[in-house]
């Protein structure tokens, strides 16, 4: 490309010059080099990894089919001890649950589970981790899938049954107790 540019403005300087001579010639290299100069504009280039760190995380094979099952329990009921579609659920019965359908074996329990894989903070989250939080004794007594957007499906006693949670809302905000990415 810029050799065409090159030969077409040379093309041009030397047609309306009657001979060739030592000043156009001069003036041809004075050319070049200002379009030389023009072509090597170094334009910025972006950072792969910013771009991707701003992209909205997207749920690997295991994570969307964890998501797809668990959004297919909404509205199942909550049952203490619960652990699957015809019982019930609680909330570590339906993580278990859901993940051993995606084929990841998790532990029974909620503090057990929080054992399990990488903590990530609350800025970091992507759809498919799990979030913990302390209820009914300390550390984490209740989990429940992230799902974006400061979303997360577990099971809701109030409610009374699987259904999508809030991280904004207070009564979550106060009983955080952490995060794990176990895909």
């Amino acid at each position: 490309m810029k050799k065409c540019l090159t030969i077409l403005f040379a093309g041009l300087l030397f047609s309306s010059v009657a001979g060739v001579q030592a000043a156009p010639v001069s003036g041809y290299n004075q050319f070049v080099a200002s379009l030389d100069s023009i072509l090597e504009v170094s334009m910025p280039v972006a950072d792969e990894q910013l771009i991707a760190a701003r992209l909205p995380a997207q749920p690997n094979g295991q994570a969307a089919r964890a998501l797809a099952i668990a959004g297919n329990m909404l509205g199942q009921p909550v049952v203490w001890g619960g652990a699957s579609p015809s019982q019930g659920f609680d909330c570590s019965g339906l993580v278990q649950y859901v993940y051993r359908q995606a084929g990841i074996n998790l532990p029974r329990t909620a503090d057990l589970q929080f054992l399990v894989g990488r903590t990530v903070s609350p800025a970091a989250l992507q759809p498919g981790d799990l979030v913990y939080f302390t209820t009914y004794e300390p550390g984490a007594s209740h989990v429940g899938i992230y799902i974006g957007d400061s979303k997360f499906i577990h099971t809701s006693f109030s409610k009374g049954v699987v259904a999508i949670g809030d991280m904004r809302d207070n009564y979550f905000v106060q009983r955080y107790y952490g995060a794990k990415r176990v895909l």
